[in-house]
């Protein structure tokens, strides 16, 4: 039985240790709210994404922005049809090469209220990269009806293939092929492993065998 627990252990925290080790700085998306400035320890990767709070910069739906459930600041990426694709990137460190990992996140469509057409905006998602290779899409999100509605956050994941120990991660708002320009919000960017389908049962097994034991 001792020997049975010692496994059940080992490959715990062998769980934990690889789970706990890789590090995005600064998922929560906090920084100094502006225009063209990334929060801390992000930079600029494309163009000019923004730093924001409930009040902007560059609200203008005569409403407070609603926060994402992560609270604090968030960053809004503009995306249109002439090319331009805001961004933000850093370097994440402690991954291991070809382990599953899994991003979650909250991202919403903010659209815009132009002074001299009304409320409009496009459709939009975020794009992720890895050493600026795609690793995935969020889902394509619409502005609001109405410019006088709340925002709404929606959560999201996106599994992917860690590439090295150490890598740059980047998500640039995209624009979906309708309207003339998507303005998207991303906030509460973390990061999980997904544990090896084999993992789980070594330690289902190890437990079976720690009951016959003490039977």
């Amino acid at each position: 039985m001792k020997n049975t627990l010692t496994v059940c252990a080992a490959i715990a925290a062998g769980m934990t240790t690889t789970a706990n080790a890789q590090t995005i700085i600064n998922p929560d998306l906090t920084g100094p709210v502006a225009s063209s400035t990334a929060p801390t320890d992000w930079y600029a990767w494309t163009d000019t994404a923004d730093t924001c709070d409930a009040s902007g910069p560059f609200n203008y739906t005569g409403n407070p922005w609603v926060l994402s459930p992560n609270g604090g600041t968030f960053v809004r990426g503009g995306a249109n049809d002439f090319g331009v694709n805001e961004g933000i990137a850093q370097v994440v460190t402690g991954f291991v090469p070809g382990q599953i990992y899994t991003l979650e996140f909250y991202t919403t469509n903010l659209g815009f209220q132009n002074p001299s057409t009304g409320w409009g905006g496009a459709d939009g998602f975020w794009r992720f990269f890895a050493d600026s290779s795609v690793i995935g899409d969020t889902v394509t999100l619409s502005r609001q009806a109405l410019g006088t509605d709340d925002i709404s956050w929606t959560f999201g994941t996106l599994d992917f293939v860690a590439p090295a120990a150490s890598f740059e991660l980047a998500v640039q708002s995209r624009w979906a092929g309708s309207g003339t320009a998507a303005y998207m919000g991303i906030d509460g960017i973390n990061v999980r492993l997904v544990p090896a389908p084999g993992s789980f049962g070594l330690l289902a097994l190890a437990g079976v065998g720690a009951m016959r034991r003490r039977r």
